[in-house]
């Protein structure tokens, strides 16, 4: 299965786990999912993995997020039998099997408030959409205003390419992260976790 964007491009893929390790086995957990990250680093298409233990002492729950560059590879690592073995030796060490969410497209620009339950469904589509044009449109309008003159006697490709660059940072680690966070109301208006499947 080819999973394209609009604009026929192949969309990136993470894998969004929220794992529960046991009480006083946290050690010999994070020993093991080491294991497991170190061996999806080795797979076609990884482009990263990111390891987040709780932020409180209140919380009992880690986040791994794990890249991929397409939803196939992804798929080949989350189906290949090297996961499911890493998978088995972290069972000794958790209070329960972990809570996955595969993201495609927007999805992993927006993240559940804090005070979300560990995994929560996506916002649909259309709530999705009405964001990223927000995002767009503030990010984008200013930036012509601003780098326009600056960059008046580079060549137009060259502009063009530094304007996409720093519009898509914006949105990435500063606008998206604002805007969902405004309005994380409406975005999860009941924060209800993501049914099983």
């Amino acid at each position: 299965m080819n999973s394209t964007d609009p604009n026929g491009h192949r969309s990136k893929a993470t894998i969004f786990a929220t794992a529960f390790p046991a009480a006083g086995k946290e050690r010999q957990w994070e020993q093991a999912i080491g294991d497991l990250i170190r061996t999806a680093s080795t797979f076609p298409g990884h482009q990263g993995s990111i390891f987040l233990r709780p932020e409180s002492s209140d919380q009992t729950h880690y986040r791994v997020i794990t890249k991929f560059d397409t939803v196939e590879n992804m798929q080949r690592w989350y189906n290949s039998d090297e996961r499911q073995e890493k998978v088995s030796q972290l069972e000794p060490f958790q209070q329960q099997p972990a809570e996955i969410q595969h993201l495609t497209g927007f999805e992993p620009w927006f993240t559940p408030p804090g005070d979300a339950p560990a995994l929560v469904a996506a916002p649909p589509k259309y709530k999705m959409f009405v964001v990223v044009w927000i995002a767009v449109y503030a990010t984008v309008l200013p930036l012509i205003g601003v780098l326009k003159p600056m960059t008046v006697s580079l060549p137009k490709l060259a502009s063009s390419a530094l304007l996409a660059a720093i519009t898509v940072a914006m949105m990435t680690w500063i606008v998206m992260p604002l805007l969902t966070w405004l309005l994380s109301s409406w975005l999860y208006p009941s924060n209800q976790p993501r049914p099983d499947e």
